[in-house]
């Protein structure tokens, strides 16, 4: 199991722009269809990637509510973070 320390999550993002919870959500959805996962961006899945997902939960990395989760890469990171101001 990876410790994802290299990735960004959606609430790191949030948190470094002052936004509201989803906001970074939002821009990544927009910006999706240009980034490549496994690339620019993971999901981990609840039922396969539990352990990874209660660890980032822990760390407070990610929403308490989070069931799947994206990390970014640096580079989608900044773009999407770019397209939240």
């Amino acid at each position: 199991m990876s410790d994802y320390r290299q990735w960004t999550t959606l609430r790191e993002l949030d948190a470094a722009h002052g936004a509201a919870k989803g906001t970074a959500f939002r821009s990544f959805k927009r910006l999706e269809a240009e980034l490549a996962e496994g690339r620019d961006y993971v999901v981990l899945h609840q039922l396969h990637d539990r352990m990874a997902i209660d660890a980032l939960r822990r760390q407070q990395r990610i929403y308490p509510g989070s069931l799947n989760v994206v990390l970014l890469g640096r580079g989608a990171a900044q773009r999407i973070g770019t397209s939240m101001r």
